[in-house]
């Protein structure tokens, strides 16, 4: 629930962000890749945090994110128990995740 919610405030921030700045409208929606990430953390800390763009990815980010704790924090969980069985079916799981992410990094 936290997660979603998280990523819901910082989408509602990036979109109030977009409407109230009308410059953006111009802007290309750029590409959440690493060459924007490094232009962006060469930014001004203001910059930053007034790019609606900024607020958006957060939120997808967030949204992601917040299956791939819970998967961690059920592995832990089953590790603390000894119950490999659903240990191992967790670092399955998990592997798959990271290879998805892994190819779409790449590609």
């Amino acid at each position: 629930m936290a997660g979603i919610t998280v990523s819901g405030a910082l989408m509602l921030v990036g979109f109030a962000l977009y409407a109230a700045q009308p410059s953006w409208y111009d802007v290309p929606i750029p590409v959440a890749n690493f060459a924007w990430l490094g232009e962006l953390a060469a930014s001004t800390i203001p910059t930053i945090l007034l790019n609606p763009f900024v607020s958006l990815y957060a939120g997808i980010f967030a949204l992601m994110l917040t299956p791939i704790l819970r998967l961690f924090i059920t592995g832990w969980t089953f590790l603390v128990e000894r119950d490999w069985h659903y240990v191992g079916i967790t670092v399955i799981v998990l592997t798959v995740i990271g290879i998805s992410i892994g190819f779409s990094i790449v590609h």
